[in-house]
């Protein structure tokens, strides 16, 4: 009878260890599960952690684009082009510095370790944005963009211009828009699918080189622009179409010369050969009586100036030297392209052959051996080149051509990508 007692009683024993390592495994599980949730749970350390760290990688990118903008502002208040490049070029993993910073390429946006994006104006604010996807849209897409309406046109007047008459140039209604360009940064360049006017847009004289760049942009903002959205039309530029040039292009840009004088090339000239319009003094690659020419000018598609002037030339007192910015494709070739495949280039077929004229807001310099052109660009037909607007020995031209506006949509603008094949009928849409 003891010996049965006994049994029963390490039986229970028994009963009451398994009991326990089960209470403890259950502890155990549920240690684990507040320790796993304190740690990987949507409001855990590792979560805090990396946000935390996220914050700070944040703010550190937001600190150098605002150190960068800063020490770029001169004596006069404004942001000096060259320097800002220069800045935000120090900057680890940035993208969206342009080449050449000009008048034209604000607002700009740069993106930083490529989800930070800010938006930086003409007047040194920055703005932070989202970098939203572009996935699905490419190059010669149409876009669904629409501009603010005018009941009135832009009034050009002859003392701005330097034309012979006073103008006044009508917003186009119903114009389509397509990609011209996906930046690294996000923003994407839509230009108008034809030129936005059958009206042409004169300037002339030494007052139009001064003032048509300025001009040109003027328009596409007053004519373009959309306020809803933020967005801020501009005249297409010589930096649109360069942007989209591939290596072989950029090489028939350097290696073309013209009346002996090659591309960045200068020449210098004197006596009644030597007068220039007044903006030339201020640009890169000029020489006012000096053969050292300027090395920190405003670049070709800069404005200039913050209004129309009224400034128009000026005769060199000794010399004047000039950079050769002319170069000229008369049959752009498709394989100048960086979106070139086997024969067809979809940039070079928005650009050429539209069966329209148009200025591009950009300045150019033509050496020649009796003189020197002050002159702006255009597109005609296949070719790319330009017109005379002033010849250094104080001649007046007054050409007249329409006019093509491009607008950027911001990073942080999303663009629904259409269903089926895009095209002018079936486009992607914009939504902010």
């Amino acid at each position: 009878m003891k010996k049965e007692k006994n049994s029963k009683k390490k039986d229970f024993t028994k009963g009451i260890t398994l009991i326990a390592l089960v209470i403890t495994i259950i502890v155990l599980l549920i240690l684990a599960g507040v320790t796993i949730a304190t740690l990987l749970g949507e409001n855990g350390i590792l979560s805090k952690a990396t946000e935390a760290s996220n914050k700070t990688e944040e703010k550190n990118a937001e600190e150098q684009v605002k150190i960068a903008v800063m020490g770029s502002i001169g004596t006069n208040g404004e942001l000096e082009n060259e320097v800002l490049k220069d800045n935000l070029n120090k900057i680890e993993n940035i993208s969206g510095v342009p080449e050449e910073i000009t008048d034209s390429s604000y607002p700009l946006i740069v993106t930083v370790e490529g989800k930070y994006s800010y938006t930086i104006n003409k007047n040194g604010s920055i703005e932070q944005g989202e970098v939203v996807s572009r996935e699905g849209i490419k190059v010669g897409d149409y876009v669904n963009y629409t501009y603010d309406q005018k009941t009135t046109g832009y009034s050009l007047l002859a003392t701005q211009s330097g034309y012979t008459s006073n103008q006044t140039i009508n917003q186009k209604s119903g114009m389509k828009w397509r990609v011209l360009n996906i930046h690294e940064n996000g923003t994407v360049d839509l230009i108008g699918d034809i030129a936005s006017t059958d009206q042409t847009i004169g300037i002339g004289g030494a007052l139009g080189y001064n003032n048509g760049v300025y001009l040109l942009n003027d328009i596409c903002k007053e004519l373009y622009s959309n306020s809803t959205l933020g967005i801020t039309a501009r005249s297409i530029n010589i930096e649109d179409i360069e942007s989209q040039m591939n290596e072989t292009g950029i090489a028939a840009r350097d290696a073309y010369t013209y009346s002996g004088v090659q591309y960045g090339k200068t020449k210098t000239y004197t006596g009644n050969y030597a007068y220039y319009p007044n903006l030339y003094a201020k640009e890169k690659g000029s020489g006012i009586d000096t053969t050292e020419v300027n090395t920190n000018g405003i670049v070709v598609s800069d404005n200039g100036y913050t209004s129309p002037t009224t400034e128009t030339s000026t005769k060199a007192s000794n010399s004047l030297t000039v950079t050769q910015t002319d170069y000229a494709f008369s049959n752009t070739p498709a394989n100048y392209f960086k979106d070139y495949n086997e024969s067809s280039s979809t940039v070079r077929d928005m650009l050429f052959n539209t069966g329209t004229l148009y200025w591009l807001a950009s300045r150019y310099v033509i050496c020649t051996s009796a003189g020197s052109y002050f002159s702006s660009r255009y597109v005609y037909g296949a070719s790319l080149g330009g017109y005379y607007l002033f010849h250094s020995s104080d001649i007046p031209y007054y050409p007249a051509y329409r006019i093509r506006p491009v607008v950027s949509l911001g990073s942080n603008i999303k663009i629904e990508v259409c269903e089926g094949e895009n095209s002018s009928t079936n486009m992607h849409e914009i939504s902010k």
